[in-house]
């Protein structure tokens, strides 16, 4: 009976188990008598682990072999001439490309943003890697949920899109410090995007945990990344090419084998920012011929011509109109590329929304050094709304397309674009609960102490890298009756000032004359409680000042001329949390109408029938200036001053029963929002961005 015949127990005796009745006497033995040893299952899943291992090896090693022999041809993406071509069989391709973020659309909508993509006729998609989200605190990683950048690449390959990634370490975008965390500003020498050894550090400790996950993801590893962007528009930051080849070889050392490229803005840019071997293209809206005869003068005819970022649209700041370009314009722009026989990525293609507090800014030396930040709204006016909505922009660019291309470059064949997803109105919810800012105050924490106030990414905190977002609130003991508070510098960004718990006014960063000096009133004789409560606004992304963007109070106090001492520091950061902790508190009241001007939260609740709620918009109309929550998740920031007045909720952030939103409000609240399937972007303005620089 071969090796099974010791399983089956012959020593019982005639009316033992061992003995075979009729039924089991054709039964050669009984699997209820066999006793799997756990020595044995150990021994079995040793093997098989063995034989994985070996059939991997074996793969890995006739793959490098072949990349050795020169059978797998890499880069993947090589020109011949000015033309692009793709793979081992040298298929030409010409790229038709948009720029689509996963970090700023929930992940239940990223499908369908990509099919509606290869839709529209593109074959590439382009993403940045936000470091600062990804590393928000010094040393914590996190790649999940709206973060899986890994999801998100095979995503684009099934839907049959390749992609280009741009993984920075810097990437502007309109994002906070243009992605690049805030906890190194914590370092006072700090010198970003330079060979500063803490730099350097911090950029290959991130380096060394993004790569490993998308250099599997190579197209000559059958993965959709057929392209790298080395940094992004560094010509006009700086000029040190020892730093932009290091960044390129810090990827080449992790495995990284597809082409590289440089992205800049202008022909000083360019010239500053490209390097040898590796393929220079171009960012603009208008005027194609110029930047591309610009590109010529600088790497030679001998290239494919490639705008990385034509804007079919532009970014908004608080206060400003809502900035669009006409569908028709774009359609005339498009051609006007394509005739030129370049490659094209549309930034954007799909705006999205600054979630949270990642807003980017922008600091314009020709209107007084004027801070201007970003507002929660990335719809870009792009072909996709914030939404994801089909505009007629998006028509437009895929009739001109098809028209204007070799035929086969876009299949005749496309998927069709998903339905519109539904949008609700689910009318006015009441806001039913208030708690104050000193109670939320209690839920904060112990206060921070010192001698002198100092920055956000100063504090002793998130392993003394500081805070990265929110608000911070000063508080200080004033021994007599206060006539004159004097600042060293202007707040960075918003400090509503307190005196006694009463609003006595508001310092800004956005003023265009240097906001430093206050006068205090309704003081008393005697102790005096002086409050300044800062918001971060956003740190600037773009230009020359990134080394000098942190947030709160910087420098000295003065009071009536005396330098003020001993100061408290609260860290309003709103994390996961305090938000959870927020949720749960005993210290809500029953709503009531908050005086004074302190800020305060304020809680609805929304009941949804809906099995699977659909997108709304939040209007606020009636409310000043805050931060919206809705089920925990920072929707981002509102302001009365425009250009927006609702703020795009996407369905997947509610659910079916009761939905909490809390609102945190600055100055003055209203008792209820409004949940509309209207969405109001503001009053517009045509832009033109035909400036070299």
């Amino acid at each position: 009976m071969g090796r099974y015949s010791s399983l089956v127990d012959h020593s019982a005796g005639p009316s033992g188990p061992g003995t075979r009745s009729s039924k089991t006497s054709g039964v050669i033995f009984n699997m209820s008598q066999i006793s799997v040893r756990s020595v044995h299952l150990l021994r079995w899943m040793l093997i098989l682990c063995l034989a994985v291992a070996l059939v991997y090896f074996w793969f890995w090693h006739r793959w490098n072999l072949q990349l050795q022999a020169g059978h797998l041809k890499v880069p993947s993406l090589r020109n011949v001439g000015p033309e692009f071509v793709l793979g081992p069989e040298d298929k030409k391709l010409r790229i038709l490309s948009g720029s689509f973020h996963y970090f700023r659309v929930v992940p239940e909508y990223w499908e369908d943003r990509l099919i509606k993509m290869k839709a529209c006729g593109l074959n590439t998609i382009t993403t940045y890697v936000p470091w600062n989200l990804h590393e928000q605190v010094r040393g914590d990683f996190d790649f999940s949920g709206i973060l899986d950048i890994v999801a998100f690449l095979n995503l684009a390959k099934k839907v049959g899109l390749y992609v280009i990634l741009r993984p920075g370490p810097y990437i502007c975008s309109e994002w906070d410090l243009g992605g690049l965390p805030s906890w190194l500003l914590s370092y006072d020498e700090m010198k970003l995007r330079t060979m500063y050894p803490l730099y350097i550090d911090a950029v290959d400790k991130y380096f060394d945990q993004l790569i490993p996950l998308v250099e599997g993801l190579q197209y000559y590893r059958g993965g959709p990344i057929i392209a790298f962007q080395v940094e992004n528009e560094y010509g006009s930051y700086g000029s040190d090419r020892e730093y932009m080849t290091y960044i390129k070889e810090a990827m080449e050392k992790r495995n990284i084998k597809e082409m590289f490229l440089t992205s800049d803005n202008s022909r000083s840019a360019m010239e500053k920012g490209h390097l040898p071997g590796v393929l220079l293209t171009a960012n603009f809206q208008v005027d194609p011929e110029r930047h591309f005869q610009d590109v010529k003068e600088i790497q030679g005819t001998d290239k494919p011509l490639m705008v990385m970022e034509f804007w079919p649209g532009w970014f908004d700041h608080w206060g400003e109109k809502h900035h669009i370009f006409s569908a028709d314009g774009i359609g005339g722009l498009v051609k006007s590329i394509l005739d030129l026989d370049a490659s094209i990525n549309f930034y954007m293609f799909h705006g999205g929304t600054n979630f949270g507090f990642m807003n980017g800014a922008n600091y314009d030396a020709r209107e007084k050094h004027q801070y201007q930040p970003d507002i929660t709204s990335y719809d870009y006016d792009a072909p996709l709304s914030e939404a994801g909505d089909l505009t007629e922009k998006y028509y437009k660019i895929k009739e001109v397309m098809k028209a204007n291309t070799p035929k086969g470059t876009i299949p005749d064949t496309l998927p069709k674009a998903p339905t519109q997803i539904g949008k609700m109105a689910y009318g006015e919810v009441q806001i039913t609960h208030y708690m104050t800012l000193d109670d939320s105050a209690e839920i904060v924490g112990e206060p921070v102490k010192m001698e002198n106030p100092v920055a956000m990414e100063k504090l002793p905190i998130n392993q003394d890298g500081g805070q990265g977002y929110g608000f911070l609130l000063y508080r200080t003991t004033v021994d007599h009756n206060p006539e004159t508070l004097k600042l060293a510098h202007p707040p960075h960004d918003r400090a509503q000032v307190f005196l006694n718990s009463k609003e006595v006014g508001v310092m800004t960063r956005i003023n265009k004359d240097k906001d430093t000096t206050l006068t205090l009133k309704d003081g008393v004789n005697g102790p005096n409680t002086l409050e300044l409560f800062v918001e971060n606004m956003g740190r600037v992304n773009y230009g020359n000042k990134l080394d000098h963007e942190r947030k709160g109070i910087l420098g000295i106090v003065q009071i009536d001329g005396k330098t003020q001492l001993k100061w408290d520091m609260l860290p309003f950061e709103f994390k996961k949390p305090f938000l959870e902790a927020l949720s749960s508190s005993s210290k809500w009241k029953e709503y009531q109408k908050v005086e004074g001007g302190r800020p305060a939260l304020f809680k609805a609740t929304l009941d949804v029938s809906d099995k699977q709620p659909k997108d709304t918009f939040v209007d606020m109309t009636g409310w000043e200036k805050g931060v919206i929550f809705v089920n925990g998740f920072n929707l981002g920031r509102y302001w009365s001053v425009g250009p927006t007045s609702t703020y795009y909720l996407p369905g997947p952030l509610l659910k079916q029963g009761k939905n909490e939103i809390i609102i945190f409000e600055l100055h003055q609240s209203s008792s209820k929002i409004n949940l509309t399937d209207t969405h109001s972007l503001g009053e517009t303005v045509h832009v033109k961005n035909d400036e070299d620089e």
